[in-house]
């Protein structure tokens, strides 16, 4: 699946296992993925991950800034709301295999779906987060549709962008 997912996609999905292991977490969740998303798009992403690796590296495309879907303010906030919503145990060791929830194998089914509407060659990001608004029974959405993300917005986006 993965294979169909930009750079940027499969860093978002990474950055989701690697919250989703800090938190510890047994699955790979919803809240996990929109936690990366946030962080990719803020350009946060190598900054957290190096946080965690302790290490520094450099992620492809990382340099290249790109419009920013989330406002500043919506970011933070959200992530401050996560980092107090999401449930917290003993961390996970990054090398243990952790699976995709139900809910997020049904997400990236519904990124492929509107990466083929839009009939653009990758899923990207925004493919992503219009699939995970459709999903109600995630706290982080509904964090998001608090401040005004929609899933509407986020297709007229895709509408008007042009594909990277």
């Amino acid at each position: 699946m993965l294979d169909a997912f930009s750079l940027r996609s499969r860093q978002i999905v990474f950055a989701a296992r690697f919250e989703a292991g800090e938190r510890g977490a047994k699955i790979i969740d919803i809240d996990d993925l929109l936690v990366g998303l946030v962080l990719e798009d803020q350009g946060m992403l190598e900054k957290y991950l190096s946080s965690l690796l302790g290490e520094s590296g450099h992620l492809a495309n990382q340099d290249a800034r790109r419009n920013s879907f989330f406002s500043p303010e919506i970011a933070n906030n959200f992530l401050a709301q996560m980092g107090g919503i999401l449930p917290r145990a003993h961390s996970i060791d990054l090398s243990a295999e952790m699976p995709l929830s139900a809910a997020l194998e049904h997400t990236f089914n519904s990124a492929k779906d509107i990466q083929t509407r839009f009939q653009h060659s990758e899923i990207e990001p925004l493919h992503i987060l219009a699939a995970l608004l459709t999903e109600e029974s995630s706290q982080g959405v509904k964090l998001l549709q608090s401040s005004g993300i929609t899933q509407e917005k986020v297709l007229l986006k895709l509408g008007g962008a042009n594909e990277n």
